[in-house]
């Protein structure tokens, strides 16, 4: 695990660190060799994050989860995408990061860009409405926080599902640095490096792993 604390994924944010988050899918691939899987948040997010590097003319070839498919069709697509494509993004949250169980062992290398924090709406502000009795920040937590880092821990679930598979993981917010974030995530994803500059990154990734 490493923590990758250069960029801030928050919406209002991700665009100023679009291209930082670019060259890292870009390293990471280098790194791995092979196809690496980046989960994203939303498919906005992965989808912006794809014209930059079609715009910088990346040679990396990337395969955009589809909507609306069956398990057989979601299976089919990840087994072609593993062979033909040097990147998958996956959307946090979705039946692909929580459901395919087809990239244990078959993954060494994972990007996870920002927390799935559920969209503000009508919706959620209901149910901050409902937790008026508790103080703001454990009302963010129940609402927000929880959910958003449940989503995280299932896609990470899926990369390593039997003994002797492993992969490298990078969790890429500043967010994930904060105690309220990180002491969300599973025991196993809770230790790793910190990273501040791509300098770090690339240390990480010539680095042995454990």
């Amino acid at each position: 695990m490493a923590y990758d604390l250069r960029v801030d994924t928050r919406f209002n944010a991700r665009s100023a660190h679009a291209g930082t988050t670019a060259t890292s899918i870009e390293l990471l691939q280098a790194a791995a060799g092979s196809a690496v899987v980046v989960f994203f948040s939303s498919y906005r997010y992965a989808e912006s994050i794809q014209q930059v590097l079609e715009q910088r003319g990346s040679p990396l070839k990337i395969a955009l989860q589809p909507r609306g498919q069956d398990l057989a069709a979601q299976a089919a697509w990840v087994d072609e995408s593993l062979l033909l494509a040097d990147a998958l993004f996956l959307v946090l949250g979705s039946s692909f990061a929580e459901s395919i169980d087809l990239l244990g062992g078959r993954v060494s290398h994972a990007l996870v860009v920002g927390p799935a924090l559920p969209e503000v709406n009508a919706v959620q502000k209901a149910r901050l409405d409902t937790l008026r009795t508790h103080s703001k920040e454990e009302a963010f937590r129940r609402v927000y926080q929880i959910p958003g880092m449940q989503k995280v821990n299932q896609a990470l679930g899926r990369l390593v599902r039997a003994p002797g598979q492993k992969a490298r993981v990078i969790l890429q917010c500043r967010r994930f640095g904060q105690v309220s974030y990180a002491s969300l995530l599973s025991p196993d994803y809770q230790f790793g490096t910190t990273l501040t500059s791509e300098a770090d990154l690339n240390a990480w990734l010539r680095s042995s792993p454990d």
